[in-house]
């Protein structure tokens, strides 16, 4: 019998507090439909697009340097790379300055690998970006910028650089080198 009345309590109870919850409920939903179905005001749009940050030649000699840097490992009595022990884990570092392609044709030209390691050709770095040299940026959009540079050096004569930069996850990154 106590079994009984404690059910019909419950039940009773129930259905004093579930209207009060249907409607707490109801309010809650109403009120965020409310804020899924309000327009998106062009202030709100403009702070959630990716802010790029502003390309000038300082960026591009220090990607260009960040680079070459990392082109420049460093190697035992052997010519044996210390760091990294295959030209993928390599080029996966190189991927932090330059799009896979370059980071590809570079490590297969100075980088090989033997006996389970990797070796660095001994050769001269390629012609590239002179730090003290002034460059001409050419902008092609908002993530995208051309970069030129006229040098001269003994080992290459003269020869013009151009190197392709691209605003890619929150980078700039090179993503086109070319030497003429």
């Amino acid at each position: 019998m106590k079994a009984f009345v404690a059910l019909c309590f419950t039940v009773m109870l129930s259905f004093l507090l579930v209207p009060n919850l249907s409607e707490k409920i109801q309010e809650t939903s109403a009120t965020t439909d409310n804020m899924v179905n309000q327009p998106v005001t062009a202030e709100e749009r403009q702070n959630t697009k990716q802010k790029i940050p502003q390309f000038n030649e300082n960026i591009a000699k220090e990607k260009a340097k960040l680079f070459m840097d990392a082109l420049k490992q460093e190697i035992d009595a052997n010519y044996k790379v210390i760091k990294y022990s295959t030209k993928e884990e390599l080029i996966s570092h190189l991927k932090n300055y330059v799009s896979e392609d370059i980071a590809v044709y570079y490590t297969d030209g100075l980088f090989e690998e033997r006996e389970s390691s990797l070796y660095i050709i001994p050769t001269e770095l390629p012609p590239w970006l002179e730090e003290e040299q002034p460059v001409d940026v050419k902008q092609l959009s908002d993530t995208s910028y051309r970069v030129y540079q006229k040098n001269t050096s003994d080992l290459y004569g003269t020869y013009e650089i151009t190197l392709g930069y691209e605003y890619i996850e929150e980078e700039w990154i090179i993503t086109f080198a070319s030497v003429d």
